[in-house]
């Protein structure tokens, strides 16, 4: 799965556990999969079909190849990706200077696809602008920190058509400068990953409790951050304050289908500054908001090799002072992707980002109803 949160990538570093064979705990299906479900991740896509299927706002595709004059300086660290079906993948990469735009097109052993994808320089993004970024989530997976990717990173948003299904391929990538220059191919195999796959996860999850960075927040308590501010007011006089902010978790309730589809609903307080009513009063105001909830509705995936839970979001709604705003996401939002620790009646999430040259670490504790 991709794109890189989303939760966002983000990138996410995990720990896994074993699964304790504590009868207390209870035991897990040794067959995660019996149904065979991760296998269809093995069969080799028709690159033709499959380049058809690629939907790269912006990009043309076109008949015929490209000859690389090697005249650029281009490469990737990686040569293998996870993708996910509708939502696809990015291709991140450091542009080099005069960067005008990228070639992709897709091979198998008997050679190159009929056409190959123009991607234009307007059609590429900065990494922080890109999808993972592009929208706030107001769930409990998202995160204030950036990834690990750097700031001049550039990104390729590839999203799929549904005719593309869960299955293998693989493509090369150029890029070009103004000059007409074309880089040397690099070559990457990509894994669009079949939905479900780990039928333990199946059922209903209730949120017990939080870890932040080592700090403990059971369901129902509030987490508070206090920070330095100043007002300035209306009757032009600047005041200098202290805010306490806290937001509370009450419930969220993930359900996991067998069919790969997910839902969850959210319910949560937060008390912030009204900064409004604050610089009229000249002092510090309160918004409590009275409760806040969040649906949301996807599809999940387990990749049964890195033990990595995928969750990509196709419908949100969120509900706030009464109004409710609905959101539809047609190619998918990377809302959550790490590694697990599993048993039969508690789940453990674990996310990670980056900020300001620090790493921040999250653990969500679900109980199985």
């Amino acid at each position: 799965m991709k794109k890189t949160n989303l939760f966002i990538l983000l990138f996410l570093s995990f720990v896994i556990f074993s699964c304790s064979s504590d009868d207390s705990n209870g035991d897990v299906s040794s067959d995660i999969d019996p149904d065979g479900i991760n296998a269809t991740e093995d069969i080799l896509l028709d690159i033709n079909v499959t380049s058809e299927g690629i939907v790269i706002d912006g990009a043309t595709l076109n008949d015929g190849g490209v000859t690389p004059t090697g005249d650029i300086e281009f490469s990737l660290d990686y040569t293998t990706q996870t993708a996910f079906q509708e939502n696809g993948f990015e291709i991140i990469f450091d542009a080099p200077t005069d960067f005008a735009g990228a070639y992709i097109q897709l091979f198998d052993e008997n050679g190159m696809a009929d056409s190959y994808i123009d991607v234009p320089l307007s059609a590429t993004e900065n990494y922080y602008s890109s999808k993972l970024f592009s929208k706030e989530r107001k769930n409990l997976f998202t995160k204030k920190g950036a990834s690990s990717q750097k700031d001049e990173d550039t990104s390729i948003d590839v999203n799929f058509s549904s005719e593309i299904p869960a299955g293998t391929f693989c493509y090369v990538i150029c890029v070009y400068d103004s000059q007409g220059n074309i880089s040397q191919p690099e070559e990457v195999c990509v894994t669009v990953e079949s939905w479900a796959g780990n039928v333990n996860l199946v059922g209903e999850w209730d949120f017990t409790k939080q870890i932040d960075n080592g700090e403990t927040f059971e369901a129902g308590e509030a987490s508070c951050e206090s920070y330095d501010s100043q007002l300035y007011c209306d009757n032009n006089t600047k005041l200098d304050v202290v805010v306490d902010e806290c937001y509370t978790l009450n419930e969220l309730v993930i359900t996991f289908n067998e069919d790969g589809t997910y839902s969850f609903t959210q319910a949560s307080d937060y008390k912030g500054l009204n900064y409004d009513a604050s610089t009229e009063a000249c002092e510090v105001i309160y918004d409590e908001d009275g409760g806040e909830s969040y649906t949301s509705t996807g599809n999940w995936a387990y990749n049964e090799e890195e033990g990595i839970l995928t969750m990509v979001e196709f419908e949100y709604s969120s509900t706030y002072d009464g109004e409710t705003e609905i959101e539809i996401e047609p190619n998918g939002y990377l809302i959550l992707q790490g590694e697990i620790s599993l048993t039969s009646n508690e789940l453990i999430l674990f996310e990670s980002d980056s900020y300001s040259g620090e790493t921040y670490t999250y653990e969500y504790y679900f109980d199985k109803n």
